[in-house]
């Protein structure tokens, strides 16, 4: 029956269309409804944006029962795993959603009804993002029984993930836990729940901390700071190249979510914050500073970028540790001894050997020097010469009147006698 009714895709009509799948609401809720133009793809792209359009009313207005008519009804793996995905959205404090079905990646699967289609989810959290964050996925689409509609039979294709890594998010994955608090957005999973009080504490007393050294810049994306907190490591294989500092290696990372990453020049959405779970049972001291060092991060967003990761990463240590005494601050047990072989500031290298925990310290003590010797102010005016791959000796000589030999020689001495003791 459903190959015979399947040329009904060439003569649906806008009535017919209106009254079926987007039946439970006004039509006036979606987009267009489509207009054929004789072309067997174009016709079924037509029925596939309909199926995504009413995927994203139902999704906006937690309709899980418009939801759910989207769906292959046949396939009871498909209708949990969505349901999952409905509740993760559920949650979150959504401004725009929209999808868009790319016509030009329509494939028919051999031997069968179906196609494959990339669609486009364009998704925006109110008040976290400064624009909508435009991530590609590849659905398959089924003819319904009566041929008159298109219902997504799968959101599942394992290569083609492959071939696009770093195109999900935590809500994407499994099942998450949402928690929200005075402009920090937190997700969880059931391993890490437990611990969103603490790390919403942290993030919300640390925002107020790290503005106050680096200042409330108002090309910052946005106000509010998303933090994750995860176990599932798939979430962190996805974030190559998307990080400041290695994901397999690293207690925390800032996370720069591009608009489009297809299109680079858009910028950046926002600036998130992902814990990993292995810090969680620390005291509270240490993740307040684990948190303030990616909030340092996260809320200088594009400022900085381009410049020496030594002042990247050293800025962020010395704020990370303002709130705290003297006698708190606790240095690496390896700075001193990589302080003494140092002859000049570190680059990538160091950063990405089995030394890097003490050219961290180094980096940090570096930025103590020149917000002691000439004030907070230049260093932070350092950072902003230092940006979009600046000739480093120029900056320093500009700026401070030195080498770069002469500050990371003055930075480990003003570090040594502090600890070395």
């Amino acid at each position: 029956m459903r190959g015979a009714l399947r040329s009904l895709l060439f003569l649906t009509s806008l009535f017919v269309t209106c009254l079926g799948l987007l039946s439970l609401t006004a039509c006036s809720d979606d987009l267009p409804p489509p207009t054929y133009s004789g072309d067997p793809f174009t016709d079924v792209g037509e029925l596939m944006q309909t199926t995504v359009n009413a995927r994203a009313v139902a999704l906006q207005k937690h309709d899980v029962t418009r939801y759910r008519l989207t769906l292959d009804p046949s396939d009871a793996g498909l209708i949990d795993d969505q349901q999952v995905y409905f509740d993760n959205l559920e949650q979150l404090p959504i401004e725009v959603l929209r999808y868009r079905v790319l016509t030009d990646t329509i494939t028919l699967v051999e031997g069968s009804e179906d196609y494959w289609a990339e669609v486009v989810l364009a998704l925006k959290l109110k008040g976290y993002d400064a624009a909508a964050v435009r991530t590609r996925d590849r659905f398959l689409f089924t003819p319904s029984e009566d041929g008159r509609h298109m219902l997504i039979s799968s959101t599942t294709d394992y290569q083609w993930e492959a071939d696009h890594p770093g195109n999900v998010q935590p809500w994407d994955l499994g099942a998450v836990q949402v928690e929200e608090r005075a402009g920090v957005l937190g997700v969880f999973d059931d391993y890490t729940e437990d611990s969103s009080g603490e790390v919403l504490d942290a993030v919300s007393s640390g925002r107020g901390d790290v503005r106050a050294v680096i200042g409330d810049d108002d090309a910052k994306p946005a106000d509010g700071v998303i933090v994750y907190s995860l176990q599932d490591p798939t979430f962190l294989r996805g974030l190559a190249n998307q990080t400041v500092g290695d994901p397999d290696r690293a207690d925390g990372l800032t996370i720069a979510v591009p608009v489009d990453t297809r299109t680079p020049g858009k910028g950046a959405a926002s600036y998130r914050m992902f814990l990993n779970p292995r810090v969680l049972d620390q005291t509270p001291l240490v993740i307040g500073r684990l948190v303030r060092h990616e909030l340092t991060h996260a809320l200088l967003g594009a400022r900085g970028r381009g410049a020496p990761l030594w002042i990247n990463e050293g800025l962020a240590e010395y704020v990370s540790v303002r709130p705290l005494p003297p006698a708190k601050r606790r240095l690496p047990a390896s700075a001193l001894s990589v302080g003494a072989s140092a002859t000049d500031l570190p680059g990538e290298a160091e950063f990405a050997g089995p030394d890097a925990e003490g050219w961290y310290a180094v980096s940090w003590w570096v930025c103590e020097y020149v917000a002691s010797a000439y004030g907070e102010d230049v260093l932070l005016l350092l950072l902003d010469r230092l940006q979009h791959g600046a000739d480093q000796a120029e900056a320093l000589q500009a700026v401070l009147g030195i080498t770069s030999s002469q500050l990371a020689q003055r930075g480990v001495a003003l570090m040594t006698t502090t600890y070395d003791r």
